[in-house]
């Protein structure tokens, strides 16, 4: 990095100015060789010395055009954050470029989009909340506050030390240990972008971050590609079904067929062709001939989901918003430039434990969600058309039974009926929608029928909508739960 900027500075016209000394090729220094390898030092004609940040800002002010930016650095809110910023530069300065520089952007990326993530669905972490815990065991508890917000706390502080840190290992691990403590206390947590990144920070974390660990490198990468890819050729499969292609595709593109009303038999042909599109550029990516094609396929394809469901579309559900972007950043950083890796690399890779765990998670399982064995969100199914669904009816005595928090969701539609609809429920309330498994219904139905002073007047309606071994629909009353 200080050969790199030495080198600018002999090529520039202020090169006169200066008088360039490379501690590698001196006899003697007048500073300490520690502190020379640990910053840059600059002497000025007065014999006043300048480290690190402050030494940049002075070698700036020496040059016309970026002497405002000498000027700014002294600010007094900017100067004491020059240094942090220079520490964290120089511990990563191995990982900003080269081909090591991919596994640090991959870092940076994923954990500012969780951090996003969390941000933007906070009271499905710490509430207040309405919308009930769905914990995985029932001995464990429905709520765990204050600690939650220590919890919640501490994965955005794990997160800052995960970005600066050079060798980040045990941050990502301790960070992962928060997320799955939530997650064991409530499975409306496993969210399908919460259980992506979670997979793909492991496999940074069982990186040794050595710049010089060009296998371990591949090995991440690999891993990586492996989620990415995988993601799209399931989600691809789960559309193949007729919900997806006359409800799904034509709400997705309302904003469209809104303002174009001709378009609509086009896009109709589109609804029923882009599940094999998907398929067809999820496999294409982890081809050499048809990876450039399959590339812009998929970032085309993150950029058409924005604009639907951004705010200038549905303005809908805007917490898959940037984990889009991620999967566009994802493409990007994975699937260009000359990186050499076949197919045989992605899937089976060097037999390294943790990859087959991936490999079995992302390629295999999924299959099993086809037959009711596995669920949904765990096999990239989202906007898909198969998804599980439920609705809590109530008399009207059942609806004046409950607490007002929950009341409010319930709409009357009939005589005598009012209905409580979970999907608009989870993400009014959290941001997120339901974890679509009839199980998790049952423990939402079953919280709620404790809070009703009649619970006879409540009745759980579930609609499992998978290819095999599905149930239209099947009724829960309380005492069944």
């Amino acid at each position: 990095m200080c050969a790199t900027l030495a080198n600018a500075v002999r090529c520039s016209p202020q090169q006169d100015a200066f008088d360039l000394r490379d501690m590698h090729k001196q006899k003697s220094m007048p500073f300490a060789t520690d502190a020379v390898e640990k910053e840059i030092h600059v002497v000025d004609q007065d014999g006043q010395t300048y480290r690190g940040a402050q030494a940049i800002l002075k070698i700036a002010s020496q040059y016309p055009r970026l002497r405002m930016l000498a000027t700014i650095g002294q600010l007094p809110v900017i100067r004491p954050l020059l240094p942090v910023g220079y520490n964290i530069v120089a511990r990563n300065r191995r990982f900003f470029f080269g081909v090591a520089s991919r596994v640090f952007w991959l870092k940076t990326m994923i954990i500012l989009l969780f951090c996003v993530g969390l941000i933007l669905s906070s009271h499905l972490w710490i509430g207040p909340r309405t919308y009930p815990l769905a914990p995985i065991l029932s001995f464990l508890p429905s709520s765990i506050y204050p600690a939650d917000l220590f919890l919640y706390t501490a994965l955005f502080v794990l997160a800052g030390a995960i970005l600066v840190s050079a060798r980040p290992q045990k941050f990502i691990f301790a960070f992962l240990g928060v997320v799955i403590v939530f997650c064991l206390l409530d499975q409306t947590r496993w969210q399908p972008w919460i259980y992506q990144y979670g997979f793909l920070l492991a496999a940074l974390a069982l990186f040794s971050w050595d710049s010089d660990d060009i296998d371990g490198q591949k090995q991440a990468l690999n891993v990586a590609r492996l989620i990415v890819a995988t993601t799209y050729i399931f989600s691809g499969l789960q559309k193949l079904n007729l919900n997806f292609i006359n409800y799904d595709f034509p709400w997705i593109v309302e904003p469209i067929t809104n303002a174009f009303p001709a378009a609509r038999d086009l896009l109709y042909a589109l609804g029923i062709a882009a599940p094999f599109i998907q398929i067809g550029f999820g496999v294409g990516l982890l081809t050499r001939k048809y990876r450039r094609v399959s590339l812009i396929l998929a970032v085309s394809m993150h950029a058409f989901i924005l604009a639907m469901f951004g705010p200038f579309g549905q303005n809908w559900n805007n917490i898959i918003w940037p984990w889009t972007a991620a999967m566009a950043g994802l493409d990007l950083l994975l699937f260009t430039g000359k990186q050499e890796f076949a197919i045989r690399d992605i899937f089976w890779g060097n037999r390294h434990p943790y990859h087959i765990c991936v490999l079995a998670l992302f390629a295999i399982l999924p299959f099993l969600s086809f037959f009711n064995l596995w669920d949904s969100y765990l096999s990239s199914a989202l906007y898909s058309g198969n998804l599980t669904e439920a609705t809590i009816y109530a008399s009207d005595k059942g609806r004046d039974s409950l607490p007002a928090s929950i009341g409010a969701y319930l709409v009357h539609t009939s005589s005598n009926t009012n209905v409580l609809n979970i999907q608009r429920w989870a993400i009014e309330d959290l941001n997120v929608l339901p974890y679509p498994e009839t199980r998790v219904y049952k423990k939402i139905a079953k919280a709620v029928c404790e809070l009703s002073q009649l619970p006879a007047d409540l009745v759980l309606v579930v609609r499992e909508q998978r290819m095999f071994w599905s149930k239209q629909e099947t009724s829960f009353r309380c005492w069944d739960l």
